[in-house]
């Protein structure tokens, strides 16, 4: 269950029912496993198959309910071009709460919340998110929740696994700089 994240465990019934019409006939027809002698071995690589690595996935196209890294935005973010910038040089998928997308900033389909998508994300972060208990239900299943909000005491913050309190645009600019510098260096390395 939850896109694969939960194991859903039940004790078996003492006695199970089917009706007639549930089950297959048995068969009278009998099988057995041979070993096969080819007459010739089959190649160890195989011409059509080939390993091209990791493949870049544009995180705008991944569901919220199957995203493992979301950047949410709320009513508290102000630079929505520096928000998206963000996400895109992240690699996150982007989502939003309810108030930001009645607001027409971002389209339903990315609203997180019991009015939106459940999402099972490892990384949450939601910038500029009060924490309205519809938003907190949708995301109460994911690993590391960051929250970015200027109200130390919002229901995000109280959720958060990490709590940055600061304006969301600077944070997000200092984020996207720290994250250019070590990609930089990293390639700089190599």
């Amino acid at each position: 269950g939850a896109a694969g994240s939960l194991d859903i465990r039940r004790p078996l019934p003492r006695l199970a029912l089917a009706l007639a019409e549930c089950a297959e006939p048995v068969s009278e027809t009998r099988h057995t496993a041979a070993e096969l002698a080819l007459p010739q071995p089959l190649p160890s690589t195989l011409s059509r198959i080939q390993d091209l690595g990791q493949v870049s996935v544009d995180p705008s196209g991944v569901a919220l309910s199957e995203a493992e890294f979301i950047l949410s935005a709320g009513n508290g973010v102000k630079d929505w071009q520096g928000f998206h910038h963000a996400a895109e040089v992240l690699g996150a998928t982007k989502g939003a709460s309810r108030v930001a997308v009645d607001d027409g900033f971002m389209a339903r389909d990315r609203q997180v919340g019991a009015t939106g998508t459940w999402v099972t994300a490892r990384v949450y972060v939601a910038v500029g998110i009060s924490g309205a208990i519809q938003h907190l239900q949708g995301i109460q299943t994911c690993d590391k929740v960051v929250a970015i909000n200027m109200d130390p005491g919002c229901d995000m913050i109280k959720r958060a696994d990490l709590a940055v309190i600061g304006d969301s645009t600077q944070i997000l600019e200092a984020l996207v700089t720290l994250v250019a510098q070590a990609r930089e260096e990293k390639r700089d390395a190599a």
